[in-house]
């Protein structure tokens, strides 16, 4: 979700900086995969990263995307996220910030959930030894448009 169009950019450029300094060449290709990448938002499959971006650099190939994208993840710069349907999704990683994720079981939205309730399990597990370095959380369910009509009625 690229929000103002100067912070964007500055982003984007930071990543690309530290794909660089990490050894990588920026290319066009790779620019346009980080570009759609965070245009996209969250939790997108590299097909729809590949469309999106081949919008950006036409000519590019569905393997090149892929090694791209395992790159942002071994560099720290994406995530991925797996759901129960079996198929690996990327998001961009949030300069330290984190959220979680709505599934529809009905049509396969996935919306991003800002808010995080996980704190006292993490602070449950440090009380017991445990040094907790990251977690994640998909809440699943039936979104407002998939909702039979009368459930959404009930629930408000």
């Amino acid at each position: 979700m690229v929000r103002d169009g100067s912070t964007a950019e500055r982003r984007l450029e930071g990543r690309l900086r530290r794909l660089r300094s990490a050894g990588h060449r920026i290319t066009a290709q790779r620019r346009a995969v980080l570009r759609a990448l965070a245009m996209m938002g969250c939790a997108c499959g590299a097909e729809d990263v590949h469309a999106r971006a081949r919008r950006i650099y036409p000519r590019l190939g569905l393997v090149t995307v892929y090694r791209t994208l395992a790159a942002l993840v071994r560099e720290g710069l994406a995530q991925t996220v797996q759901l129960d349907d079996g198929r690996v999704r990327y998001e961009l990683r949030d300069d330290g910030r984190h959220h979680h994720h709505l599934v529809c079981l009905s049509c396969g939205s996935i919306a991003r959930l800002e808010a995080c309730a996980l704190g006292r399990l993490q602070s449950a597990g440090r009380r017991r030894g445990f040094r907790v370095t990251a977690h994640r959380l998909e809440l699943f369910g039936y979104c407002e448009n998939c909702q039979p009509w009368e459930a959404r009625h009930e629930a408000r």
